[in-house]
């Protein structure tokens, strides 16, 4: 008798477990855009107007990123450039600018610029979100004396602290992260 009541038990739990998980209820998992090309676009007041890519064929985090190609990021010493970053995806034709979201989107994003050594390259004057909180999809970058380094862009989504000047100290999903060579001369 206890078999059976147990069994009915088992039953009316299985048949309520199963009528709960339809599969209109399973999570979508949210697929990400796919990035391609980081570019960032340099001017200054004296007219100096350059673009520097930094392109992987099949996307970022990706486990095959295919071919790796990236422009070396030369500047003239002791001037202050104004920059402007986007991001796309370059597998379509023409090309996804997926920039225009993510500045749509700029209270759950954030770009992170380091520069090794770190004298060679400083930051100020980042774009803000709405709240008044960094954003940096535009910043000025001021160089230092001649010198050669790394730059690393960085582009954090959903970061846990929008004050962060290093990718490490952010939090959040890294979306982007790109390392340019950087040339002061």
């Amino acid at each position: 008798m206890r078999t059976n009541i147990r069994k009915s038990i088992f039953v009316a739990f299985a048949l309520i477990a199963m009528s709960a998980c339809k599969d209109g209820d399973q999570p979508v998992p949210v697929q990400q855009e796919l990035i391609t090309t980081v570019k960032l676009v340099v001017t200054d007041m004296s007219g100096f107007n350059k673009t520097f890519a930094y392109k992987v064929e099949n996307g970022f985090g990706t486990s095959s990123p295919g071919t790796v190609t990236k422009d070396d990021v030369v500047l003239q010493p002791n001037k202050e450039y104004n920059v402007e970053v986007f991001i796309l995806n370059e597998t379509k034709t023409p090309a996804e600018n997926i920039t225009e979201e993510v500045i749509s989107e700029s209270a759950d994003h954030l770009f992170i610029y380091e520069s090794n050594p770190a004298e060679l390259l400083t930051f100020s004057n980042g774009s803000k979100d709405a709240a008044n909180i960094p954003f940096n999809q535009r910043i000025v970058f001021t160089s230092g004396a001649a010198g050669n380094g790394e730059l690393l862009v960085t582009l954090k989504h959903l970061p846990t602290n929008k004050a962060a000047t290093k990718a490490a100290d952010a939090g959040g999903e890294t979306d982007v992260e790109a390392s340019f060579v950087v040339k002061v001369q």
